[in-house]
C-alpha cells in the first residue's frame, strides 16, 4: 500500500521505508510517523507481501517486525542477505527477554 503524500515532494529525495508488521495498528503508526517526517513509507502485513513489494520498490531500510505468521522477521532477514540484498534492517520486538531480542 502506496500512501499519500503531498504532491508537491520530490520522491527522488526522499528514503525509502519498507514497513512489516502482522500488526495493522503498528504498521500504520510507524508508517504515519514516517510520513510525518519526511520519509516514503510503504506497508506491509507479513513477510511475503514484503518480498512481493521489494520486485517493485528499491528501499533504503526495512522495518521488520521480529515475530510474523508465515516467515519471522529473523528468518525474512537472513533470506535477504543470502540473496546479497544489504538494505539496512531495524528488527522491532515485542519479546522482553535479552536471549530474544539480541540475536
Amino acid at each position: 500500500m502506496v500512501p499519500a503524500v503531498g504532491l508537491d515532494e520530490d520522491y527522488s529525495e526522499m528514503i525509502n521505508v519498507l514497513v512489516v508488521d502482522d500488526d495493522e495498528r503498528i504498521r500504520e503508526l510507524v508508517a504515519r510517523y514516517l510520513n510525518e517526517n519526511g520519509y516514503m513509507a510503504i506497508m506491509a502485513q507479513d513477510a511475503a507481501q514484503a518480498e512481493e513489494i521489494m520486485r517493485s520498490f528499491i528501499f533504503d531500510i526495512i522495518v521488520l517486525d521480529v515475530m510474523m505468521p508465515g516467515q519471522d522477521g529473523v528468518s525474512f532477514t537472513q533470506m535477504l542477505r543470502e540473496k546479497q540484498n544489504n538494505v539496512p534492517v531495524l528488527l522491532l520486538t515485542a519479546m522482553g527477554e535479552v536471549e530474544d531480542r539480541i540475536k
